[in-house]
C-alpha cells in the first residue's frame, strides 16, 4: 500500500501525551524495535530534542502545510521554539519541489519494490547505457620522471640511512648514562635486581574517565508529583527539574521539601495533596513498610486517587507489595505502574539509572520523558511484579558479588598480600569494573560513605531468598552472603556504604 510519506519529508509528528512535533521522516534505526501494531507507521527524528520514534501515519502531518494549525497559541513547551527554528532552516535549504514530489510506496511483507524510473535525468540516448566509471588518480609528470630516473630509491635509501645513524646515537646515549658496564660477570652468579619502591595509587574520579551524554528531553506536559526525597529519590527530582518538568514534591522531612522549592519545585503537605494536584504520582521509599504506610496511611496516596489519575512506584519490594497496591489503585480507577530503578546515588544524580517498568502499558508510554531524565535506559517487562522480580534478581548479583570481593580483600590482607596490588589486578583482568574499583578501595580505605546503604541491601538479599522460597530455586550462595551482610548490620554498620560488609569478613 502507498505511503503519504517518504525519508526526507518534514512532518508534524503527534505522539500519545505530547504536542504535534517538528520532526523529519528518516530511515528506520536498527537499535528501535517497530511496534507490532500493522498500521502503517514511520520513523521520526524529531528537532530540538534529536530523538526518534516510530509514529502512526494517521498522526504525521506534512510541515509547511500545516504550519499554521499545530502552532500552539498559549503554552509554548520547553524546547519547541528551537525546534521549529531548526526545521525552517532544514526547509529552506531542501529544492522548492521537495513537497510536491509523488509518495513513496511503502511494501506490506511480501510486495516486490517497483521498478523507479528518473522522469527528472537528463535522457539517454537509444541503445546507449549509462555507466559510473570510477576516479582514478593520474600519477603526476613528477612522480613519473623521479621513479624512472631513480631518484625515489636513492631517497629511500638516504632516509633508511638517518633512521640506522639516530637509533646508534640513542643506543650510545642510553650506554652513557647506565654508567660504566661490569667487565664480567660469571655464569651461575645470581644478579640482584633493584628493589621497586611502591608508588602511590592514583585513582582517576569517574566523572573524568565516563563521557556522559546530553540529553535534549521534551517534557511532558503532565503535572508531575514525587513522593520521598531519600538517596534515591533527591537525583531523580533533581534530573526531572533540570529537563524542565513541573514537580510537586513531598517528604517526611520538611526541610528537604524547602531544599527542592529553591530548585523550583513545588512543595506539598502531605502525599494525599500531593495526589489531588497532580497527574502523575512517582514514589521512591526504603522498603515494603514504608511505601504501605505511604500508600494506605492516613493522608496517603490512596486517598488523593480518582479516575485519571496516575502512581508510579520507584521502590525495591517484594511481589507482594506491588500486587496489593496494584490492585487498591485499579480498584478507585486510577492507573499504576511498578518502575523499581537500578544503580547508585552517583547514578541517580547523573541521571544513569536503569528503569525497570511493569504494568499499565499506557501510563509506561506517559512517563517516558520522565524515565528519560532520570535513567540511561528503560526497560518494559509486562506484567505487574516483574519489575519487582528483575530488581531482586539483579540485586542478589550485585549482593554476592560485593560480598565475595569483601573475602577476597580479608584473606589477601591475612596471607601478607597488599590488597591494592590485588585491586590493580583485577583490573588488568576481564572482572574489571568500576564496582571492584569503588567498592574494593573503600574496603581498603575503610571509607564507607553511603552511596548505597548496606541495610537495604540486606533487605533485598532476604526479599530475593524469599522469592527462591516461593518457586524452591536453592540459593545457597546468595543466602551465605546475606549472613554477612546481617553480620555487618548487628555490629552498626546498617547506614554506611554496600562495601561496609567487609567488617563482617575481616575478624
Amino acid at each position: 500500500m502507498a505511503s503519504k510519506f517518504r525519508v526526507g519529508d518534514l512532518v508534524w509528528a503527534k505522539m500519545k501525551g505530547f504536542p504535534a512535533w517538528p520532526g523529519k521522516v528518516i530511515e528506520p534505526k536498527p537499535e528501535v524495535k517497530r511496534p507490532s501494531n500493522k498500521k502503517p507507521m514511520h520513523f521520526i527524528f524529531f528537532y530540538g530534542s534529536e530523538n526518534y520514534a516510530w509514529v502512526f501515519e494517521e498522526n504525521t502531518f506534512l510541515y509547511a502545510t500545516n504550519k499554521d494549525k499545530f502552532m500552539p497559541a498559549s503554552r509554548i513547551p520547553k524546547g519547541f521554539k528551537e525546534a521549529v527554528e531548526a526545521i525552517d532552516e532544514a526547509l529552506e535549504a531542501m529544492p522548492t519541489q521537495h513537497e510536491r514530489r509523488s509518495p513513496s510506496p511503502v511494501l506490506v511483507d511480501g510486495e516486490e519494490p517497483p521498478v523507479e524510473t528518473a522522469a527528472d535525468d537528463a535522457e539517454t540516448p537509444e541503445g546507449a547505457t549509462e555507466q559510473k566509471m570510477p576516479r582514478v588518480r593520474k600519477p603526476t609528470q613528477k612522480f613519473a620522471e623521479s621513479v624512472e630516473s631513480g631518484e625515489m630509491t636513492a631517497k629511500n635509501a638516504t632516509a633508511r640511512k638517518k633512521n640506522e645513524l639516530v637509533k646508534k646515537a640513542i643506543k650510545h646515549a642510553t650506554a652513557s648514562q647506565s654508567g660504566p658496564s661490569p667487565k664480567k660477570i660469571k655464569l651461575g652468579t645470581p644478579r640482584k635486581s633493584p628493589k621497586k619502591p611502591r608508588m602511590p595509587s592514583v585513582r582517576i574520579p569517574s566523572e573524568l574517565t565516563t563521557r556522559k551524554p546530553q540529553k535534549n528531553i521534551i517534557p511532558t506536559p503532565c503535572k508531575i508529583g514525587f513522593l520521598g526525597l531519600g538517596i534515591m529519590g533527591s537525583g531523580m527530582v533533581r534530573n526531572l527539574l533540570k529537563s524542565g518538568h513541573e514537580v510537586t514534591v513531598w517528604n517526611r522531612t520538611i526541610e528537604k521539601c524547602k531544599d527542592f522549592a529553591a530548585l523550583g519545585a513545588l512543595p506539598g503537605e502531605t502525599p494525599c495533596d500531593v495526589v489531588q494536584s497532580c497527574d502523575i504520582i512517582f514514589s521512591s521509599v526504603a522498603n515494603p513498610a514504608a511505601l504501605k504506610d505511604l500508600v494506605f496511611g492516613n493522608c496517603g496516596v490512596l486517598q488523593g486517587i480518582s479516575p485519571g489519575k496516575s502512581f508510579v512506584d520507584m521502590s525495591s519490594v517484594d511481589v507482594e507489595t506491588i500486587t496489593d497496591i496494584n490492585e487498591a489503585i485499579t480498584m478507585r480507577n486510577g492507573r499504576f505502574l511498578e518502575a523499581p530503578v537500578f544503580g547508585s546515588k552517583e547514578a541517580s544524580e547523573d541521571g544513569q539509572l536503569v528503569v525497570l517498568a511493569a504494568g499499565d502499558r499506557d501510563l509506561y508510554d506517559d512517563c517516558l520523558s520522565c524515565f528519560e531524565a532520570i535513567g540511561r535506559k528503560t526497560y518494559y517487562l509486562g506484567e505487574i511484579g516483574n519489575g519487582a522480580r528483575m530488581r531482586l534478581v539483579l540485586s542478589m548479583v550485585l549482593g554476592t558479588v560485593i560480598a565475595g570481593l569483601s573475602e577476597g580483600m580479608a584473606l589477601a590482607g591475612k596471607v601478607g598480600l597488599h590488597q591494592e596490588d590485588l585491586l590493580e589486578i583485577l583490573s588488568l583482568s576481564s572482572l574489571n569494573c568500576s564496582l571492584f574499583r569503588s567498592k574494593g578501595y573503600a574496603m581498603m580505605e575503610n571509607s564507607y560513605n553511603p552511596r548505597a546503604l548496606l541495610q537495604n541491601q540486606q533487605k533485598d538479599m532476604r526479599l530475593s531468598l524469599n522469592l527462591g522460597d516461593e518457586v524452591d530455586q536453592p540459593l545457597a550462595v546468595a543466602a551465605a552472603a546475606n549472613e554477612m551482610y546481617k553480620k555487618a548490620k548487628a555490629r552498626g554498620y546498617g547506614t554506611s556504604d554496600v562495601a561496609a560488609v567487609f567488617r563482617a569478613a575481616d575478624i
